[in-house]
């Protein structure tokens, strides 16, 4: 049965079966979009080279402040799943059997895998705005669409996790971003802020994958999360903590210590 207090007359997915099973026959498909990605957002910057940049101001203000509105919503619908879980079952319930796919955490799991789709957007006005596009947003977005799908296709039970965490972490940078493109200047300690928001989920992935790596290898418990998944996690995360934590102190601290010694 539900947990949830009330569900709004859309928040059921029609049919879960199948769509489960449209996400098991081409959950592959995601690396081909992942690479068609690639080669478009080259593409664009090729044919942006000696071209002014585009200013999209209103745009951007207006595709971020969405996106940070979904994901607040999304933080606040799925999440209350997430945490009476807890409370309830505790850790091993909620890291190793998914939320019924009846429910309205269902629901929003499945509009999560939709996002990631959604934004690959974000390098499009980085491109056309001629922004310095680094190698963790092409690999960040990337990564993300192909594991969210993956998971999706096998119901992998960590991911309540890894959602809530990830709505949360977008709640925030998204709502940054959106102030940002409208033009207010914002201190330093809060684009800090977002960054250790960022590494933090990253780490809190890795945490969580070692916890269930010890439930499936040391008892005897069910665990709803295949070892290839486990592994893409534990690779995915390890790699997003290294590049965040690398960009944090570069973005930061070096910058830090140049101005002081300057």
């Amino acid at each position: 049965p539900s947990i949830f207090r009330y569900a709004l007359p859309f928040e059921k997915v029609e049919d879960p079966v199948g769509w489960t099973i449209v996400f098991q026959q081409y959950w592959h498909h995601s690396f081909t979009i992942s690479i068609i990605y690639f080669i478009i957002m080259k593409a664009l910057q090729r044919f942006m080279e000696n071209r002014k940049p585009f200013s999209l101001r209103t745009a951007l203000v207006l595709w971020n402040g969405a996106l940070a509105i979904f994901s607040i919503i999304g933080f606040i619908r799925f999440t209350e799943d997430f945490i009476q879980s807890l409370y309830k079952h505790g850790i091993y319930r909620s890291l190793c059997f998914s939320c019924h796919p009846n429910d309205v955490a269902a629901f929003w799991s499945f509009l999560f895998a939709i996002s990631k789709i959604v934004e690959l957007g974000d390098t499009l006005f980085i491109v056309l705005r001629k922004k310095p596009l680094i190698f963790l947003h092409y690999y960040h977005h990337a990564a993300v669409l192909i594991y969210t799908v993956h998971s999706g296709a096998e119901h992998a039970a960590p991911g309540r996790a890894f959602i809530a965490m990830n709505y949360f972490a977008h709640s925030v940078m998204y709502t940054y971003y959106t102030f940002t493109a409208y033009g207010r200047r914002l201190p330093k300690w809060v684009s800090m802020c977002v960054t250790t928001i960022q590494t933090v989920q990253m780490l809190a992935g890795v945490a969580v994958s070692y916890i269930v790596y010890r439930i499936k290898t040391e008892s005897n418990l069910p665990c709803q999360q295949s070892m290839v998944n486990l592994y893409l996690a534990f690779i995915i995360y390890v790699t997003f903590a290294v590049l965040f934590l690398q960009f944090f102190y570069k973005a930061y601290i070096a910058k830090s210590g140049k101005s002081k010694t300057s």
